[in-house]
């Protein structure tokens, strides 16, 4: 099937979407003809005349893969959506024409040189909700504060952004072909000595990516800083060479988002480290199998819990029973996080917490209040499936404070505090025939080092 009618069948089915989201506005009160998608209104740093790096809105980008600041997408139920490019006349930046794409024939599409020329194109918007950053915006095209993202249509429309179409998750499997490229390359860069500054470089050159085209700023991480869970800096050469390294970083492609993690380990790095690798492999492979249509992610969060407790008793970093080790949350300071999100637009794609297609809040457990994800896995739901286990020094400092600590080792704690921690994550699309694994394909991981 070309891209062309696999985007067709997407605005088909978004068509149902938008239908089903008015309908249920309208039950609350709120009635409309359709909904304006803005791309968003570019922003500047304080006191500054530098703007902040702009991404379109993510709903506007579901519709059309647009980039730039107030672009509009009207749609309305049963009719061809309505695209309007914003195109300012400029002397200081270049304005290209948009790309000829699989798109285009799809909408009605038009330009214009000003947001305020908008309505010219869509007509009144006087029933008409606004979806974007910029109340300002809706205000300029006449549209009330009480149409600025009414929670009666944002809830649904945000529930149905976690299935994904068949035009997506084509999308999605090029944003993680971009990103594995980058990983192969970066292993081979920390295998050769190289920094995380230069390993970064070498990732963005792999994955032919700008900085800003990457899907959030990735972790390069050697040795003891793989603990601190987003490491956000970049090292040069004055802490190079590495003996433990790992890479989370992903790709964008037409808005959509990879998130790729790799822990890689030199034969130099410790006997009990490479076998603690080689676990946190295997168990994510058993965890990507449990991604079925039906399943509370829940459960696989806790599954995840109950088979770290098992490796903590089984390399005698803890000197009890591997339930004792869970039931004292002794596994939490070792598995901080939850087990991985939706993925979409956003890295952490919205809706993860939804109760239900009306809204509502279904907050995860206290005890595992990281968790992003609490729904049921349908067909066609896009998750990350990442378990780890860290040596993290605030953390394991709050353990020794407590009682529990003394069913911990530390002689073999501190021993692996300098390797940081491993992390492996891969993207898995939920469908009838099992879990569909975007990125393993592409990129294998540690087990066996």
């Amino acid at each position: 099937m070309t891209n062309a009618s696999l985007y067709q069948q997407h605005l088909d089915k978004l068509d149902t979407y938008l239908t089903d989201a008015i309908d249920r506005a309208g039950r609350k009160g709120v009635h409309l003809d359709g909904v304006l998608f803005h791309a968003g209104r570019e922003r500047y740093y304080h006191s500054d005349d530098q703007p902040i790096h702009f991404r379109s809105g993510p709903h506007f980008m579901r519709y059309v893969p647009l980039h730039g600041p107030e672009h509009c997408v009207l749609a309305r139920p049963g009719k061809r959506p309505l695209v309007v490019r914003v195109a300012p006349r400029d002397f200081w930046y270049e304005l290209t024409a948009a790309p000829a794409s699989y798109w285009q024939d799809a909408v009605d599409y038009h330009e214009v040189s000003s947001l305020s020329a908008v309505p010219t194109i869509t007509g009144p918007l006087s029933r008409v909700a606004y979806v974007g950053n910029s109340p300002a915006a809706a205000a300029e095209l006449s549209i009330t504060d009480q149409l600025v993202e009414p929670e009666a249509l944002m809830a649904p429309l945000a529930w149905h952004r976690g299935i994904k179409t068949e035009h997506e998750i084509e999308l999605l499997t090029v944003a993680a072909q971009k990103g594995a490229a980058g990983h192969r390359v970066a292993r081979k860069a920390f295998e050769s000595g190289a920094s995380e500054r230069e390993i970064y470089w070498a990732f963005l050159e792999a994955a032919d990516l700008l900085d800003q085209e990457v899907s959030f700023d990735p972790i390069c991480a050697l040795d003891e800083k793989i603990s601190i869970l987003h490491y956000q800096n970049k090292r040069g050469r004055d802490t190079a060479p590495g003996k433990v390294f790992m890479l989370d970083a992903g790709a964008t492609h037409d808005g959509y988002c990879s998130d790729i993690t790799r822990t890689w380990a030199l034969d130099s790095a410790s006997k009990l480290y490479r076998s603690l690798l080689a676990s946190i492999d295997a168990l994510e492979r058993d965890l990507v199998g449990m991604v079925t249509p039906g399943r509370p992610y829940l459960e696989i969060h806790l599954e995840a819990h109950r088979r770290v407790s098992l490796l903590l008793a089984e390399t005698g970093l803890v000197t009890t029973s591997a339930e004792e080790a869970l039931e004292t949350g002794v596994t939490q300071t070792f598995l901080p996080h939850g087990i991985g999100h939706h993925l979409g637009l956003q890295v952490h794609d919205l809706g993860g917490h939804q109760e239900s297609i009306d809204g509502g809040r279904l907050a995860p457990p206290e005890e595992h209040s990281f968790l992003r994800n609490t729904r049921t896995l349908e067909v066609g739901h896009v998750v990350t499936i990442e378990p780890g286990i860290y040596f993290c020094g605030v953390l394991l400092d709050e353990l020794r404070a407590r009682p529990e600590q003394k069913i911990v080792d530390w002689k073999l704690v501190d021993e692996l505090i300098p390797c940081g921690g491993v992390r492996i994550e891969d993207d898995v699309v939920c469908t009838n025939d099992g879990p569909m694994d975007l990125t393993r394909p592409l990129i294998q991981g540690p087990r066996g080092l």
